[in-house]
């Protein structure tokens, strides 16, 4: 499923570039008129295409959501029905549940139940953190590889200028045009990537405090004891 997903991003970018090649303004005319700084620019969008759609498929399916988990677990936990809690942790299927299975044994004290249930949910917070990195990385540098063809666009620009004799409005104007073409690309690829870091790091944070409700509110029933 990952390899598919990795698959479709890389073949469907290259799609988008070649459509309307008959047009200067098409994405392709546009891509080319940027040089060898949209190569970069373009590995880099495959990249955070993929770990994109991966992290997606990856949060559903750990089934990080807690909408449905929460009533049938306090209603459980008023009965204080230790059997009862620990089926349903084993059995629901829910990334919380499953970490709260690895620690809520019977015959332990609250001690080793928090200490349980922190290591496990520090390994789930690593792996769904994993490569995430990455992400936050391309976030940052394609704005600047995009102003760094930029720059590079411009001292082509200004020597063309330089070595024409006769200067227009048109040979001015287009030399900026197109090395802005690599700024704006930069931030195309620059502010999803940031914006979804932001959403993963986000789903994180509330799985971590989800866990840490669910432990407090198991120990001020004094059903781990």
């Amino acid at each position: 499923m990952r390899k598919g997903i990795i698959f479709l991003t890389i073949i469907s970018i290259p799609c988008l570039l070649l459509a309307e090649t008959s047009s200067s303004t098409s994405l392709w005319g546009l891509f080319r008129l940027g040089g060898i700084w949209m190569w970069f620019l373009l590995i880099l969008s495959v990249i955070s295409a993929g770990f994109i759609f991966e992290k997606l498929y990856s949060f559903n399916k750990a089934k990080l959501k807690t909408k449905e988990f929460f009533p049938e677990f306090e209603k459980l936990l008023r009965r204080k029905d230790f059997t009862s809690l620990k089926e349903f942790f084993e059995t629901k299927g829910y990334l919380i549940s499953d970490v709260l299975s690895r620690g809520f044994h019977e015959g332990i004290n609250t001690e080793e139940f928090e200490r349980r249930i922190e290591r496990a949910s520090s390994i789930e917070v690593n792996e769904l953190g994993r490569g995430l990195n990455i992400l936050a990385t391309i976030g940052s540098i394609a704005p600047l590889i995009g102003f760094l063809g930029t720059v590079a666009g411009m001292i082509a620009a200004f020597g063309n200028i330089a070595a024409a004799d006769d200067v227009s409005a048109q040979l001015v104007a287009g030399g900026i045009y197109t090395a802005l073409t690599t700024t704006a690309y930069g931030l195309i690829v620059s502010i999803p990537s940031i914006a979804m870091y932001n959403y993963f790091v986000h789903r994180i944070d509330n799985f971590v405090a989800d866990v840490e409700k669910v432990v407090n509110m198991i120990l001020d029933k004094d059903i781990i004891k």
